[in-house]
């Protein structure tokens, strides 16, 4: 049974080794943490916490480091979150603000900071199309041959899109087309405006009315492949700070993880799920990839609807005290941002 003279050794362990990321040895607790038990009884109860899996030794003659089973002890129980400055929470309030309308840029913003008020990797996850319901749809002629598509949805999500057309077409008549799909697709799901789309392309009508043909498919072109959230990655080359990836492999491995979307995606994703703020440690993490990592992330709100996550990746020996409590203001800013944004 651990006990409560295992849970200040492990808490110092911890603490010790997120500050050096050095093995921290029974004479370093016994005169850095004013412990009232001599060296020979923190070493026995160093020796528990190991049989338990709650610390390890990396090498013989090496003071121990928590194990991912430890972390995951301190996180829940012995660890006390630590507060920002007042000009921290300002900052955080001055870029994350209403003076930004688009969702994209407010996430940008977020990403950008969380990354320098920490020295880890920022993550955030856009809202998906095929979570939201349409509003408004808009085109603009670019050249001949290319158009820009502007989705506006129930969410305050606002997406931009390049389209190649075979035809050209005046803004006139790009007005008028975006003018018809607005009122076709207004508050229908990613989903059903394809099912619409089709059915409508389908009809007699649509055979023998030229500018209603063309409006068709161009919706068609503007929604296609259309399924996937983004996720913005920030600060990417801070991890090369860690001494845990001085190793080149490890660093390729992890920018591969980074570039791959889709396993951020699923993984973000899995934070949508339940309130609050969710905390990954190492081999808790479900994308194999980026398992030597930890992911502190909390999703964001509009009106209490959750559209997406923000977070930080760092390495298992991060600061999770400070960072949740960054992590979990930013994502309380930036829904009380997007909700007064739609009031």
């Amino acid at each position: 049974m651990i006990n409560a003279r295992h849970h200040d050794v492990l808490r110092a362990i911890v603490q010790d080794y997120i500050r050096t990321a050095e093995p921290v040895g029974s004479r370093t607790l016994s005169r850095k943490y004013g412990f009232s038990l001599s060296p020979a009884t923190i070493r026995t109860i160093m020796a528990e916490l190991e049989e338990l899996g709650y610390v390890a030794q990396p090498h013989t003659s090496a003071g121990r480091v928590p194990t991912d089973k430890g972390y995951r002890l301190y996180v829940d129980s012995l660890m006390d979150p630590t507060p920002l400055s007042p000009a921290e929470v300002e900052q955080i309030e001055h870029h994350v603000g209403p003076t930004t309308t688009e969702v994209e840029d407010l996430l940008k913003e977020a990403g950008k900071l969380l990354s320098a008020l920490s020295p880890y990797v920022a993550v955030a996850l856009a809202p998906r199309l095929t979570d939201n319901r349409f509003q408004r749809v808009e085109f603009v002629a670019l050249a001949r041959d290319r158009v820009l598509v502007i989705l506006l949805t129930d969410t305050g999500l606002v997406h931009h899109k390049t389209v190649m057309v075979e035809e050209s077409l005046t803004q006139e008549d790009l007005d008028r087309i975006g003018r018809y799909l607005s009122d076709l697709l207004r508050g229908h799901t990613l989903k059903e405006v394809r099912d619409l789309l089709v059915s409508q392309m389908a009809e007699e009508k649509a055979l023998y009315d030229r500018l209603l043909a063309q409006a068709l498919r161009l919706g068609a072109q503007a929604l296609a492949d259309e399924t996937e959230a983004d996720v913005y990655v920030a600060g990417a080359a801070r991890i090369a700070d860690q001494p845990e990836f001085a190793d080149i492999h490890k660093m390729k491995s992890l920018y591969a993880a980074f570039e791959d979307k889709s396993k951020l995606v699923m993984l973000l994703t899995e934070c949508m799920r339940n309130e609050g703020c969710h905390i990954f440690i190492g081999s808790e993490i479900s994308v194999q990839a980026i398992q030597e990592l930890s992911v502190v992330a909390s999703p964001y709100r509009r009106c209490g609807q959750i559209l997406g996550v923000v977070g930080v990746m760092g390495p298992t020996r991060m600061d999770y005290g400070r960072t949740l409590t960054l992590v979990e203001t930013t994502a309380n800013l930036l829904s009380r941002c997007l909700t007064e944004q739609a009031a």
